[in-house]
């Protein structure tokens, strides 16, 4: 297994992973099947305008996951008017009908339209990004320990005292639990609806946290 900086020969593989990897872990395809805006909605942000924060992991020359990062104080702004583009896109497919056969799709665009912005937690202040996802088959392998422990390194290197991620927590699954052990700590959370029907149980997003230097914090 191998960790490096992540190259544009990488973007497809990226963008592929992440569509594998929507939908909680599964491929997103179930509930939105444009997977080219998908994977622009939440990998453009990233790759368009901080590459240099990517990192992608490697086993046997395959690249198998992938780290997205920012170290732009106003991330949640990029994220937005990048998002808007891809949201004006997705609006327009909705009204031609390019989801007329696929109404969980038509469901979803609504969802981000009038929800996707509401149903996220806060984050701290002045603080760097970070969103891994790995494909099937390559988790619980320690990959994602050591895709995060290169980015705090490059973290620490820029001279920023803290960083953050968010991810999903239902059922069973609740990541929250383990992360305390690596010196995380949760600084909010919001239920989503993003998943419903598919999932019955109550899903939240999480965002967590972890202090370079224990420094008081600002909530954004």
């Amino acid at each position: 297994m191998h960790i490096r900086k992540y190259c544009e020969g990488d973007r497809e593989t990226v963008r592929r992973i992440c569509c594998e990897t929507g939908f909680l872990g599964n491929p997103i395809d179930t509930i939105y099947t444009d997977t080219e805006l998908f994977a622009d909605l939440f990998t453009d942000p990233y790759l368009e305008y901080e590459p240099g924060w990517a990192l992608v992991a490697e086993v046997d020359g395959q690249v198998v996951g992938y780290l997205l990062g920012s170290a732009n104080s106003h991330f949640s702004l990029t994220l937005m008017c990048c998002g808007l583009n891809t949201l004006t896109r997705m609006i327009f497919r909705l009204v031609t009908g390019r989801y007329n056969d696929h109404p969980r799709s038509k469901q979803f665009v609504r969802w981000v339209v009038a929800k996707g912005l509401k149903e996220q937690p806060k984050h701290p202040g002045n603080a760097a990004h970070l969103h891994f996802n790995l494909k099937k088959g390559f988790r619980g392998k320690m990959i994602a320990k050591q895709l995060w422990l290169t980015y705090e390194e490059m973290v620490k290197s820029a001279s920023i005292s803290r960083y953050y991620g968010k991810f999903f927590s239902y059922g069973r699954h609740r990541p929250e639990l383990v992360y305390p052990r690596y010196g995380f700590k949760i600084f909010d959370r919001c239920e989503t609806t993003m998943y419903q029907p598919e999932i019955q149980d109550a899903v939240h997003v999480v965002c967590v946290f972890k202090s370079l230097t224990t420094p008081e914090l600002d909530a954004r």
